[in-house]
């Protein structure tokens, strides 16, 4: 019996790399709003959304004396993909080298990797 799905980790592309014909800072702040809105529907869809690109609240939240370093951002984020039941791949994810580390660590942690939520709600329907 495979375990139910709730707990669904969102990975995509945020680092800017020109994909959207933009200039880099707004790439990077259309990847971040292309992520939270695919992250609201998995939750509308009734399951429970890691985003990270919600990560942007906390670098804008910091003091003057403080930082947060990209090593702590990607091991942040690789604690929570632990912890979650499936991986939920966004339009553009083959051009996010960090997505594909996220892949590899939940194939190592046999947590099942998806292309689509509408997948991921089909595979809950025949589980029932």
């Amino acid at each position: 019996m495979k375990k139910r799905i709730q707990r669904i980790y969102v990975a995509g592309p945020l680092s800017p790399q020109g994909i959207n014909d933009f200039d880099l800072a707004i790439d990077y702040l259309t990847n971040v709003r292309n992520m939270i809105r695919i992250g609201i529907n998995v939750l509308l869809a009734g399951f429970t959304p890691f985003i990270p690109a919600l990560d942007i609240i906390m670098l804008l939240s910091l003091r003057e004396n403080e930082k947060i370093s990209e090593s702590m951002i990607r091991q942040y984020s690789l604690n929570w993909l632990a912890v979650c039941d499936a991986v939920l791949l966004i339009p553009g994810w083959r051009y996010s080298i960090g997505t594909e580390k996220e892949m590899e660590y939940a194939k190592h942690l046999n947590i099942p990797i998806f292309e689509s939520l509408e997948d991921i709600i089909e595979t809950q329907k025949e589980e029932k």
